[in-house]
């Protein structure tokens, strides 16, 4: 007997399932369980538990509420995905709707469901970016540039430069995106700067990078002084001066004097400093004046002249009354007699 009643309980839920009301009723959409995430996560919309599988004709995934709005991947079928946006330190909810459409008997039919997908606000670190390396000439304005600095998330709030190899120099604002200072005066050799740049992110978060500055010696020309004009005795050892020649930076290299005017006259070294010459007779230098250029070389090759007059005097026309007889004598100073 128990057997036969069996028999026909199955017998009418056979029977009822064979009506599309029957089907409608047990059959279901279902969106999976809520979920919590990460930004940056791949969420998965799961409604492979949609019932019963049998009379399944379509699966459709759409996002209904929460903001910013995501682009779902493989929408139409059962699991759909998408990565979790960016999101404040609030976080987001999103929410998505399942619609699943049946189909039994020639009748279709749909049924919907919907999953809660909460967003999770977490922090990247940010990039610090200190720029390209540079090559600058000594005495220019240099600027540090960390613009290019970046945060994924929440913003980047503050930048900090510190110098960290080469000779101290003083940034205008250590704390500025693009700080500046004067490259410094420097040997032939040059200098290499290091700086390193910290960027910290709202939420604390820190990243540094580093630059190099190669500040190139620029080689500055000397100034030659061939010294004052003079004017000298005939016959005389006459001192040529250019010792108060100078230069900025590399020193002087060479000295080289020459004759430009005048009657000629012989050096005792013409790349000394201070060489020395006998001055010409009062008669063969025509009271003309002697000229003469001093060319000084530095060590970077670079040049500067100047030049310097010496005047002859006539020992008897200055000295009015010096050959009217009596004994002469040599002086050690002049080389010639004066009347006594």
């Amino acid at each position: 007997m128990r057997a036969k009643t069996s028999f026909f309980v199955v017998l009418f839920f056979i029977l009822f399932l064979q009506t599309a009301a029957a089907s409608r009723a047990i059959a279901g959409a279902d969106a999976g369980p809520d979920q919590t995430v990460r930004d940056g996560d791949t969420v998965i919309l799961d409604g492979s538990n949609s019932s019963p599988r049998l009379f399944i004709a379509a699966y459709f995934w759409e996002q209904t509420g929460g903001s910013p709005s995501v682009v779902l991947v493989d929408a139409n079928t059962a699991k759909a995905s998408f990565t979790a946006p960016n999101v404040g330190s609030e976080g987001a909810s999103l929410t998505f709707q399942l619609t699943v459409t049946f189909f039994r008997k020639g009748s279709n039919f749909s049924d919907t469901d919907s999953a809660i997908v909460n967003v999770r606000f977490v922090n990247n670190p940010p990039t610090a970016d200190a720029g390209p390396g540079q090559n600058v000439d000594e005495g220019t304005t240099v600027t540090l540039d960390g613009s290019n600095s970046f945060d994924p998330d929440d913003g980047i709030e503050s930048y900090r430069w510190k110098q960290i190899a080469g000779p101290p120099v003083s940034l205008s604002d250590p704390e500025a995106v693009q700080p500046t200072f004067l490259a410094p005066n420097v040997e032939p050799d040059g200098v290499s700067f290091t700086f390193e740049l910290t960027v910290t992110d709202v939420g604390s978060l820190q990243s540094s990078d580093t630059t190099i500055v190669n500040v190139i010696w620029l080689n500055d020309p000397p100034t030659a002084n061939a010294g004052v004009d003079q004017t000298v005795l005939e016959k005389s050892t006459v001192t040529l001066d250019g010792s108060n020649s100078s230069d900025p930076d590399g020193g002087i290299e060479s000295y080289r004097w020459k004759q430009v005017g005048g009657p000629s006259v012989t050096f005792s070294d013409p790349t000394e400093d201070r060489p020395t010459f006998e001055a010409p007779g009062f008669d063969d230098s025509g009271d003309q004046p002697l000229v003469f250029e001093l060319i000084v070389t530095d060590s970077g090759g670079l040049q500067s002249s100047d030049s310097t007059n010496v005047y002859v005097s006539n020992f008897e026309k200055d000295n009015p009354g010096a050959s009217g007889g009596g004994c002469f004598i040599d002086t050690a100073a002049y080389g010639f007699p004066i009347a006594k």
